[in-house]
């Protein structure tokens, strides 16, 4: 089993169990306020060092420390398949998206952090030479959720590495094993010491609270506490929110097609995921046509693997809970339940919530599940303003109308648009 060294200091511990059959995977220390001191400390002192090997000398140790996650790539996506409830195809996916990060940033690195000599000011009777050089943070901070602990800390956690600051990671605590494993094995090729993490209700805030930036990757929530903390003390702060993404159906639309991508934009991996479509926007004229379809393609929705039964699991059996309340409060707020609707243990059926009224938690705060809330809306501007309001990181538009999707994603405030697709996405054509 990959496992760090202990922290000592802890009286506590957290036990992790895999979320599809219950079974013991490892136990982790959780760290104290103290105890994440003491590794902001000693990260800080070694920092000096990896600092002064330049961008070739930390280049040279994040390669070796690729072929240790290439060499050990069975181990990692299954322990990161068993401690998340991912299948093992989405597993192997996130493996895959963390080793670009690292392949991209080792690649571009120099080019990225190399002195960069301006012009001089074309001004009168000045003379200035001006050059931009990087001072790497000392200590970063890399907070991540458990939706994709493997690639989230990667993405990162890699660039800081290279920009030549120290890393202290916070997994969150029900993904952690993940996370520890990473950490040995950089450990394991002998890389200098400037790679840790802690773990627990304490590590968080004291994270934030002692390094020298944040990366932090959550809830619009916790974001928002973060940030607040960091601004406290002036240090920087980049923050990875998820949120309401959205879907809006034009009447004009190829309904098959949209139930089909939408179907997928909010199931697939249980809709953990923080691009998943969690609000459904239709214009009136084809709403009850579309439910429909989407009806029937959620009811028939399944894994691409048929021989992969962990596709449907939620990591956290507490989060079902989260997700049960929702669609009991949408339900009391006069929603229809079209299918779906109960969940157990970490179970949730795929579920279609129609007519919900705009003052459902369902609409506005996050989701992280298989349920898909449809919302009756009059015209596009109506679905404009609601896709607007508690805006999340992705919308897709669905139309034939090519202008019309042009007009829409020009007005609205998520930062990635799609037309006709759940996602924006650029990979390789082998990339499947």
């Amino acid at each position: 089993m990959l496992s760090a060294r202990s922290n000592s200091t802890s009286t506590a511990w957290i036990t992790v169990t895999a979320p599809a059959d219950g079974r013991l995977l490892g136990t982790v220390p959780t760290h104290t306020a103290d105890g994440v001191d003491a590794l902001v400390a000693a990260l800080r002192r070694d920092q000096w060092h990896w600092r002064s090997l330049g961008v070739v000398g930390r280049v040279h140790w994040m390669t070796r420390f690729r072929d240790w996650l290439l060499d050990n790539r069975d181990t990692l996506v299954e322990l990161l398949a068993d401690e998340t409830g991912k299948s093992v195809c989405a597993a192997e996916r996130e493996f895959r998206l963390g080793i670009d990060a690292v392949d991209f940033h080792r690649t571009h690195g120099a080019d990225f952090l190399g002195t960069q000599r301006l012009r001089s000011l074309r001004v009168p009777n000045v003379a200035l030479r001006l050059t931009i050089a990087h001072h790497p943070c000392a200590v970063v901070g890399v907070l991540t959720g458990w939706t994709y602990p493997l690639a989230t800390m990667l993405f990162d956690a890699v660039p800081a590495l290279l920009s030549g600051s120290a890393v202290l990671a916070r997994p969150a605590s029900v993904t952690p094993l993940t996370t520890r494993a990473v950490v040995t094995g950089w450990s394991q090729v002998g890389a200098p010491p400037v790679l840790e993490y802690a773990v627990g209700p304490d590590a968080g805030p004291a994270v934030v609270d002692t390094v020298d930036a944040v990366h932090f990757t959550g809830s619009p929530e916790t974001g928002k506490v973060v940030a607040l903390r960091a601004a406290a003390r002036l240090i920087p702060c980049r923050l990875e929110l998820g949120g309401k993404s959205s879907a809006i159906v034009l009447k004009d639309a190829d309904l098959d097609h949209a139930a089909v991508g939408i179907a997928l934009g909010g199931l697939a991996e249980s809709g953990q995921n923080c691009h998943s479509v969690e609000r459904v926007f239709v214009e009136s004229a084809v709403y009850d046509a579309f439910v429909d379809r989407l009806v029937a393609e959620v009811a028939a929705f399944g894994t691409a693997d048929p021989d992969d039964t962990g596709a449907d699991v939620l990591t956290s059996a507490a989060h079902v809970r989260h997700i049960e309340d929702q669609v009991r409060d949408a339900v009391a707020h006069g929603a229809r339940l079209r299918i779906g609707g109960a969940g157990s243990g970490h179970m949730f059926a795929p579920t279609v919530l129609a007519d919900v009224a705009p003052g459902a938690r369902v609409l506005t705060r996050q989701t992280l599940g298989p349920v898909l809330p449809v919302v009756r809306v009059a015209d596009a501007e109506q679905a404009i303003a609601a896709a607007n309001d508690t805006c999340g990181p992705c919308v897709s538009v669905w139309t034939t109308d090519d202008a019309a999707g042009a007009y829409l994603a020009g007005r609205l405030l998520a930062s990635r648009i799609g037309r006709n697709d759940v996602s924006v996405h650029l990979v390789p054509p082998a990339y499947t």
